[in-house]
């Protein structure tokens, strides 16, 4: 009886702050009837399609984009070194990702993070993973935005991976020019060695899984999985929103 009530309390509240405080898509900016930040429409263009691919093969040979391999694909010379995103790199995913970043709406950290797959799950088994880091933000940088995209994702999703994140295990040593503005090789030159392992220890003989917000030509994923296999990490699986 009580529980009843309750629940039709929490209706009536629900249907008072829709009508006062309406919620609107984050995509489409339609008013939204139910739970999440998007609408139906928007979540059916935006439903995750995980696929796998090797950052460090990838960075090699820009031209092939990681949809057109095949899914959970591993590559045998990089072994233990694995990616999977739950978007394909294109509106209106890219918006949402361009929103967080430059625009400062944290909050959509919540959507994105919510469309990013369980590693396990997508490769097919349940791989046991020991910690999760973001890729970091110079000190300027960081300064500037005021916080760390990938941090963000990184920390909502620990509760859901149930995987310890620790979000100064890497830091990046030295200021780069905006990579978006910039060409593969030129990616490639501008981020060797720019990252370090704060705590090798913790990092040695564990598999880890790095955060990112978005993988394009690999560069920055290929420069902080060389800092983290040089700390001695077991593997390492790179988990973006959109690639």
């Amino acid at each position: 009886m009580l529980a009843a009530a309750h629940r039709g309390a929490k209706s009536v509240g629900a249907a008072f702050l829709d009508c006062f405080l309406p919620r609107f898509c984050a995509v489409c900016r339609a008013r939204l009837c139910s739970g999440g930040h998007l609408c139906s429409a928007c979540s059916g263009v935006l439903k995750p399609v995980p696929f796998g691919y090797c950052p460090l093969c990838r960075f090699e040979d820009e031209g092939l984009r990681s949809a057109e391999r095949p899914p959970g694909f591993q590559c045998p010379v990089h072994a233990g070194v694995g990616g999977l995103a739950g978007l394909h790199v294109e509106e209106p995913a890219l918006q949402l990702i361009h929103r967080l970043k430059y625009s400062g709406e944290r909050w959509l950290a919540r959507t994105l993070a919510d469309l990013m797959p369980d590693p396990g799950a997508c490769q097919g088994k349940r791989q046991r993973y020991d910690l999760m880091c973001p890729v970091p933000l110079y000190r300027t940088r960081l300064r500037e935005r005021g916080f760390n995209q990938s941090a963000e994702l990184g920390a909502l999703l620990e509760p859901r991976l149930a995987v310890p994140f620790m979000a100064d295990l890497l830091v990046k040593t030295a200021p780069t020019p905006v990579q978006a503005r910039l060409g593969g090789n030129a990616r490639r030159r501008n981020l060797h060695g720019c990252f370090a392992v704060t705590t090798p220890s913790v990092v040695r003989y564990r598999n880890v899984i790095l955060v990112d917000d978005l993988v394009t030509t690999g560069s920055t994923a290929s420069a902080c999985l060389e800092a983290l296999k040089s700390a001695g990490a077991a593997s390492v699986v790179v988990l973006t929103v959109a690639a």
